[in-house]
């Protein structure tokens, strides 16, 4: 976990702008944006999927019954997993967004526009606010759902491709108001507003950014209250 904003941060500062300088025309806006995407929705799936099988490691071993009779409780212990669970993703998505800005904000032009020079620290905090909940809802529904560590990897394999789902805000089907077919995703509300500032695409369709957020922020705690309940229905303490 402590390593994994650092190797995003060193692809994002040195490999990709070499990929970048191989690209030019709308194949580069197009690559430039995905790969901008892949650095905001990798910490939440990569910490999700740790967090996952640290919660089936209790479940296999019938650990939480032993942290039952602590004076924190189980559910106590819950709490603080997902309290961790969110700071680690905020800190990841943190270094990797604001580190790219600082080492090689220059490098992401589309145009004659600075894609980092868009984003400030704001849009930064808010954006590292809302994907942390949706880390720890996506965690907490993944280790209710799986009954043991094998059956995890299928299933942190299947939500993976919500994390191919936001990519395609970028392409032109998705401008206009057939975007909103993609809110069905969780992750969309948060992707979209920060994408949004990154590279404005005109269109009377888009909201503001503080109403992405806010959809985004009460969609992502919905689903984190459902996602503690469906946890602790599931899991024999």
């Amino acid at each position: 976990m402590l390593c994994f904003p650092l190797i995003i941060l060193l692809l994002s500062s040195f490999i990709f702008p070499h990929i970048f300088a191989s690209i030019e025309g709308q194949t580069l806006e197009i690559t430039m944006l995905l790969l901008v995407i892949v650095l905001l929705v990798f910490a939440n799936f990569f910490l999700s999927a740790m967090s996952t099988f640290m919660l089936l490691e209790h479940k296999d071993e019938n650990t939480l019954q032993t942290i039952g009779v602590t004076p924190i409780g189980t559910k106590g212990y819950l709490k603080f997993k997902m309290i961790y669970i969110y700071i680690m993703t905020v800190l990841s998505n943190s270094i990797v967004i604001y580190g790219t800005k600082l080492i090689a904000g220059d490098k992401y032009i589309i145009g004659n526009i600075y894609l980092f020079d868009n984003i400030k620290f704001t849009h930064i905090f808010s954006f590292t606010f809302v994907s942390g909940i949706f880390a720890v809802s996506l965690s907490l529904f993944q280790a209710a759902i799986a009954k043991n560590k094998v059956e995890s990897f299928a299933l942190i394999k299947g939500t993976g491709l919500l994390a191919i789902i936001p990519m395609l805000i970028v392409f032109d089907t998705f401008q206009d108001g057939l975007q909103y077919v993609l809110g069905i995703f969780p992750n969309f509300w948060f992707i979209k507003a920060i994408i949004q500032e990154l590279f404005t695409y005109p269109s009377s369709a888009n909201l503001s950014y503080t109403m992405y957020f806010i959809i985004g922020v009460v969609y992502n705690i919905i689903l984190l209250m459902g996602a503690y309940s469906l946890f602790n229905k599931k899991v024999q303490y």
